[in-house]
């Protein structure tokens, strides 16, 4: 996973669009599931956690939008992955209602300096409950089956340096 910034100067004050890229480094396709309702959070899988780090402390967000319930896991979102294929997680995509990371969204850095930008991925859950949201609805039973071919694994991306003018 690679996260990467615009090469102009980043600014004060200015949003910083972090791009993000889940590519299959392995030698076998495999299916992923990019940043659902509840993922940032930690109520559901896959977790998406993003974290920033700086010269000057920074705050966590005071308030991540979270209504209580997580919409179902849908056939349509996860993505299928050939050997060396990329796809970015967080734009929607062939019907999968994927989301922006508000942490990385919402950032704006309020003094210059060093800020360091991180993604860590889980999809680490043994339950299936983990990542159902709805619990009962039609067509579960095919999301199941294509839930078991999601690899279960824990990944970082680089470390993303940014100097912020």
């Amino acid at each position: 996973m690679i996260l990467t910034v615009p090469t102009e100067p980043q600014r004060v004050g200015s949003p910083i669009m972090i791009n993000i890229s889940v590519k299959n480094i392995s030698s076998q396709p495999l299916w992923m599931i990019g940043v659902l309702d509840g993922s940032e959070m930690g109520f559901r899988y896959p977790h998406y956690k993003p974290s920033i780090t700086g010269s000057v402390p920074i705050p966590p967000p005071e308030n991540l939008p979270w209504c209580g319930n997580v919409a179902p896991l849908r056939l349509q979102d996860f993505h299928y992955l050939l050997p060396g294929e990329s796809f970015d997680p967080i734009v929607p995509q062939e019907g999968a209602e994927y989301l922006p990371l508000v942490i990385f969204n919402s950032f704006r850095p309020s003094l210059p300096g060093h800020y360091e930008f991180r993604l860590e991925v889980s999809t680490e859950s043994e339950q299936e409950e983990d990542w159902l949201g709805v619990l009962e609805y039609p067509g579960k039973e095919n999301v199941l089956a294509r839930l078991a071919k999601v690899p279960r694994l824990q990944i970082e991306s680089n470390v993303l340096s940014v100097e912020v003018i």
